[in-house]
């Protein structure tokens, strides 16, 4: 039995146009995917210079107050909005001893942003700040 078939089919054309189109969706995908996350790797990234910025800020106290510095009594809490980032911390006791709680402060500073879904995304930062440094 011989086939006097020639040519390609239009099954098959069908067939390779359904697998084709399958494979662009699923770059197409993929490539959103990545976008979003890379979106997010720049953002906390961004968010995470800021929040350790103002950190330094706090660990650049003095005792008399000098220029450019705070003294450690006057650390609080707060917040402030720089660009789309929003910056928040906590500063409490550690609620230890009344000694130690008077010498020591434990500062939470969370950066938080909206991503391009509107949901906000976050990076926490937690430290500990003596009232004591080498150089006092």
């Amino acid at each position: 039995m011989t086939s006097r078939q020639r040519g390609v089919g239009l099954i098959e054309v069908l067939l390779s146009v359904v697998l084709i189109s399958v494979g662009v969706v699923g770059l197409i995908k993929l490539q959103a995917y990545m976008d979003k996350k890379a979106e997010f790797a720049i953002k906390s990234t961004e968010a995470l210079y800021l929040a350790e910025a103002k950190l330094e800020y706090f660990l650049s106290r003095s005792q008399d107050g000098a220029d450019g510095t705070i003294q450690f009594d006057t650390i609080g809490s707060g917040s402030e909005t720089t660009g789309v980032y929003t910056l928040n911390w906590t500063v409490s006791e550690p609620g230890l001893t009344p000694e130690l709680n008077s010498a020591l402060k434990v500062i939470e500073i969370s950066a938080s942003w909206k991503n391009r879904e509107a949901e906000t995304e976050s990076v926490q930062l937690k430290t500990m700040l003596s009232k004591f440094s080498e150089f006092d």
